[in-house]
């Protein structure tokens, strides 16, 4: 089934023309028959996928472009002509449109063989490979071509099922499989495999329509590539399922080993900070830091068990009255710990060789009520407590930063390095390393990773109704309601950052910055190494159990068969979704990378609107009845209310992270607000490119930090359309002829059907630190709020299937 480029939209989804390859091409084949008749069957599957789509990197077409980017051509040629004279970058494009592909092969192959009139012996294997080329970026809001690095994924599963029938009323099945799997984070194809230091160029100015804006560029390595994760799993599964006159019972036993191999990359190529164009043109970094590792051996080994019994059964309490109910009961146990930190022990009190085992029972039950047992009127009531699988990242972050694997630096002033990168490219372990630590004027910054001890494992709870009312043999419709409620959800925060601040800035909401004023330089740059409670470790990234989610949606969906084989299917979702934090497993970094706060980032007592937010959802299919065999579908589907929060470029708090500060909106009507600030928001507002969703987050935040996920995203759909027609040879083969148009909208007038979705919003970057009145400067960012359009534009797609 080829979604060919001359079938795609000749524009990219901004309207701008497309010059890059933007296809999908997908074939196979399956096959199965009897190798024995009635005792021996076999049935192969084989599927191939190629994916090809532009990247846009910096792809400035337009002044519209230049404002959504904030950059201009001229900065970026003038960058890229600085990036390949003084520090190595290849001649070929580095910003613009890119081909970017992504391969997919997946083999499926069974084997049933009849043993004997009581035992079925079945066999399965299951092959999937996946490249996806140029699919990590970085943090950066810009990130060079070179920058982006490949996810290679392997995975294998081998299965043996044995089903054997004891008697009418006892059956068991017994499972066996062993289950190979591997996920690769590539470097980018220009640099070597081990990757280089990246150049991360902060406050890169523009002059846009008139105004001043700012941006960060990012050139040479990445933040993950290179690291990899390699898998190796046996698993037993036994189920023995008896049925009575009156009740169905389902007993069951599995046991889990897994041995995982692992190179943890995040941060390790190192990164030099440079403060606008001026540092970056006489190669002058302010800071240097790096994760460097210590052992000669980099890799993680960890093994680890999991156990679990369960029983279900399902009988009928009355007439019409069916009962599901089950209980589960798991057991983990890692058997690999972290070293045992006495410094980390006697300083701050925490454990580093805390591991985490866990055992969870899970009741559930579901009631299902047809009233009156006349197929008319039918009930489902359920809930459940459901726990959750501990993160094996997490147990892999804890090893690798127990202090005995990894140390880090974060350079400043004098110490910083001289870059070389033309030699790192040459030779990436002339990078600064491990001989930094010989320069006694270097202090050797151990970051730490450890569970608390009071650590629980994430559980959720459920509930569930609904009512379908099946008016007649041509219209159903149908109310449910559900609700989950996640606790003791994953979280890192520093242990090692002090407890209270060291002043507060009264022009913003009395918000705390937790380092000394006197250490904030006069371009507004902390340094977080002078806000810990304890010089002798870096940060402590402890894992608690603080998270909450709560969720809430209600459905109402509906079947109506118009005439013959014509149908309409309908459902609309209304959601709520709360955290308090959406961090979901990951680098221990990434915890406090993605959660915007007003200034501690430990506190996490309040709720408010997840990432995973959204209010509405719509879906609509509807089928045309068959006319000399031609079918035709239609499909519908949108949603919106998904949120976004306003932050600040630059670190506020002095917590660490540049991207985690919630905005303070100035008042733009208060004199006492600085000229440049009023006039900037007063622009925003005024502005016609600007989402009105972006301007009522903004004015509703006005004299006030603004809410975390404040921002509410507009509607959102995309129509797609489907024609088949099936042409019968003889009895037994067909040829069927399919044609799919994704985003007819599109194609019928290129502005429609695109995404105009708001992510974050850094609304101000800091500029200066008064040191006088304990206030920082910031420059508001003109173009913040207006919409990069995102989505795909149309493609059409053509089918042909043989079957026999």
């Amino acid at each position: 089934m080829p979604r060919a480029d001359w079938l795609s939209s000749p524009y990219d989804i901004r309207g701008n023309k497309r010059n890059n390859d933007f296809s999908t091409y997908q074939y196979g084949f399956s096959l199965g028959g009897a190798i024995v008749k009635d005792k021996a069957h076999f049935f192969v599957a084989y599927d191939h996928q190629r994916d090809a789509r532009p990247l846009q990197i910096a792809d400035i077409q337009s002044t519209d472009d230049e404002k959504r980017l904030s950059v201009t051509q001229a900065t970026l040629n003038d960058f890229l002509s600085i990036a390949r004279n003084k520090y190595g970058v290849s001649n070929t494009p580095q910003f613009g449109s890119f081909d970017k592909r992504e391969r997919t092969e997946a083999v499926f192959a069974r084997f049933d063989w009849q043993l004997n009139t009581k035992n079925l012996l079945t066999l399965t294997n299951n092959f999937i490979f996946d490249r996806n080329n140029q699919n990590i970026g970085d943090n950066s809001a810009i990130n060079l071509y070179e920058v982006y690095g490949t996810n290679r994924t392997r995975s294998n599963s081998t299965l043996a099922t044995l089903r054997t029938v004891i008697n009418p009323r006892l059956t068991n099945e017994a499972k066996v499989q062993y289950l190979t799997s591997s996920f690769e984070s590539l470097a980018g194809e220009q640099l070597q495999e081990t990757n280089i230091p990246r150049a991360i160029v902060q406050q890169v100015p523009s002059v846009v329509d008139g105004k001043n804006v700012l941006t960060t560029i990012q050139l040479g390595g990445q933040r993950y590539a290179p690291e990899y994760f390699f898998s190796n799993v046996v698993q037993a599964t036994n189920n023995l399922y008896f049925n009575t006159d009156k009740i169905n019972f389902t007993f069951g036993a599995d046991l889990m080993y897994t041995h995982l191999y692992s190179r943890y990359g995040s941060e390790l190529n190192g990164r030099f900070y440079y403060l606008g164009m001026d540092a970056f043109r006489n190669n002058t970094p302010y800071n240097y830091a790096r994760e460097i590792p210590l052992v000669d051996d980099e890799n993680v080994r960890q093994n680890y068990i999991n156990t679990a019994l369960y029983a279900q059964m399902q009988t009928t309490l009355a007439p019409g009255l069916d009962m599901m109910a089950g209980i589960r009961a798991d057991y983990t146990n890692y058997l690999n710990k972290p070293n045992f930190n006495q410094v980390v022990f006697n300083d701050l009190g925490l454990k580093t060789d805390h591991s985490l085992n866990t055992f969870q029972l899970q009741p559930r039950v579901q009631f299902t009520w047809d009233i009156g047992s006349r197929q008319k009127d039918i009930v489902r009531l359920g809930g459940g407590i459901f726990g959750s699988d501990i993160l094996n990242y997490t147990m892999i972050n804890n090893m690798v930063f127990d202090g005995t694997r990894m140390a880090s630096v974060d350079l400043r002033g004098a110490n910083v390095p001289v870059p070389n990168f033309p030699g790192y490219r040459a030779d990436p372990s002339t990078a600064p390393g491990k001989e930094l630590f010989n320069n006694p004027a270097i202090q050797k910054l151990t970051t730490i990773n450890l569970n608390r001890e009071d650590t629980r494992i994430p559980v959720l709870y459920k509930a569930n109704f609904s009512y379908n009312r099946i008016i007649n043999s041509k219209l159903r419709l149908g109310v449910s309601a559900y609700a989950s409620f996640a606790r003791n959800n994953y979280m890192y925060t520093d242990a090692n950052m002090v407890d209270q601040p060291f002043f507060r800035l009264a022009n913003e909401g009395n918000r705390g910055v937790y380092v000394p004023a006197s250490s904030i330089t006069a371009q507004g740059v902390s340094n977080w190494t002078l806000g810990r409670k304890t010089t002798n470790v870096g940060r402590v990234l402890a894992l608690n159990s603080d998270g909450k989610v709560n969720q809430f949606a209600f459905v109402f969906d509906g079947t109506y068969k118009y005439f013959k084989d014509g149908e309409i299917s309908f459902s609309y979702t209304r959601n709520e979704t709360k955290d308090n934090t959406s961090y979901n497993g990951n680098v221990a970094n990434s915890a406090t990378l993605a959660l915007p706060v007003k200034d501690d980032p430990r506190d996490i007592s309040r709720l408010s609107a997840s990432d995973n937010q959204f209010k509405n959802k719509v879906v609509v299919y509807g089928t045309l009845p068959t006319f000399y065999g031609v079918s035709v579908g239609i499909r519908y589907s949108g949603f919106g209310g998904s949120r976004y929060s306003m932050i600040v470029s630059g670190n506020v708090n002095g917590d660490f992270v540049a991207t985690n500060d919630l905005a303070f909106v100035f008042n733009p009507n208060q004199a006492s607000v600085p000229a440049a600030i009023r006039t900037g928001i007063q622009t925003i507002l005024d502005n016609p490119l600007v989402s009105q969703s972006f301007k009522d987050y903004l004015t509703k935040s006005i004299d006030q930090v603004a809410e975390r996920n404040g921002g509410i995203n507009s509607f959102n759909g995309q129509w797609d359309i489907r024609i088949a027609k099936k042409f019968r040879i003889s009895r037994k083969q067909y040829l069927e002829l399919s044609g799919d148009i994704f985003n007819l909208g599109n194609l019928l007038n290129k502005k429609w059907g695109v995404s105009e979705i708001l992510g974050t919003q850094a609304v101000y970057s800091i500029t200066g630190f008064n040191a006088a009145t304990n206030t920082y400067n910031y420059v508001v960012n003109p173009n913040a709020g207006i919409i990069v359009p995102s989505g795909n534009p149309y493609q059409v797609q053509v089918g042909l299937r043989y079957g026999f």
